[in-house]
């Protein structure tokens, strides 16, 4: 069966190669779907053989055990790349890289999503954490959500009440999203451009960009930030190998080279800790791991 696939498939691919984090050991099978009957004959190998299947979008928002994950590794970017505007509506492959969709919206003087620009993330990966930032989230323009169900068949699913939650969207149980319609409103395209420059402009002052990390570590608690937090327990800066809490912005932990994911997960642990014994407040991490850490 996965002879029959067209796209890429690998064993024991490092995943290393396919996180922000530069971080990962290696899948067992790593797949590079062309098209969703490649992702349809993935999930029924996985099935068949009684395999655990993940599935990853850019490696964002992600850590991944330096032993490799058991299983199948499905990659999305790279495949469901395209998108196409209908009117003000936008229909979005999983695969779209989301700064990608907001230049192409901007082009056609189509605004509104530009308050996600910035957010390192593939369509898919944003509307499975449902990122967002202080001015807006992905749900807000979501109308409809495409996927595949384990048994093979397409499905339509019209977000409602309860749909998503604070980076969290309640998605079917073992389906593969694999597109997005999302609403989006006129705009001209100068504004549109002046808001952009704006937002990266302030971005890249306070977050590191420039290097290596998985995003934000943790979800922010009520009426708090975890930056915040975690700079007042005095872990601004804290190195453990080559991974450090960033001192630029403490809700990162960057890869300055060399970190495994036991570092980083050990300055997950320590700032967990550390928040919950000085203010009674129990960190959630916004970080999606794979594998035993």
């Amino acid at each position: 069966m996965l002879g029959e696939i067209r796209g890429e498939v690998r064993f024991k691919e490092p995943l290393s190669f396919h996180t922000s984090l530069r971080i990962g050991g290696p899948a067992d099978i790593f797949i590079v779907p062309q098209d969703v009957e490649d992702i349809r004959l993935a999930l029924s190998f996985a099935e068949r053989e009684q395999l655990s299947l993940d599935v990853i979008g850019g490696g964002n928002n992600l850590l991944v055990s330096d032993r490799g994950v058991r299983g199948v590794v499905l990659k999305l970017e790279g495949c469901l790349g395209r998108a196409e505007f209908h009117g003000e509506e936008a229909v979005a492959g999983a695969g779209v890289s989301l700064s990608a969709l907001i230049r192409e919206a901007a082009a056609l003087n189509l605004g509104g999503i530009e308050c996600l620009v910035g957010v390192p993330a593939t369509v898919g990966g944003a509307v499975a954490m449902n990122a967002g930032t202080a001015d807006g989230g992905i749900a807000d323009f979501i109308s409809a959500v495409y996927f595949l169900h384990p048994d093979g068949t397409l499905g339509e699913f019209k977000p409602g009440a309860g749909s998503f939650s604070y980076r969290m969207f309640a998605a079917p149980p073992g389906s593969v999203l694999i597109g997005a319609r999302l609403q989006l409103h006129r705009r001209p395209f100068a504004e549109i451009q002046r808001d952009i420059k704006v937002r990266l402009k302030q971005k890249k002052s306070t977050q590191p960009l420039a290097l290596a990390s998985a995003g934000w570590v943790w979800k922010n608690p009520q009426g708090e930030t975890a930056s915040r937090l975690n700079e007042k327990v005095g872990l601004k800066g804290k190195r453990l190998n080559g991974a450090v809490i960033s001192a630029k912005h403490a809700n990162f932990i960057v890869n300055r080279g060399g970190a495994g994911a036991a570092d980083i997960k050990a300055l997950m642990q320590m700032t967990h800790d550390r928040v919950r014994n000085h203010f009674g407040i129990t960190l959630e991490p916004e970080i999606r791991t794979m594998g035993e850490i």
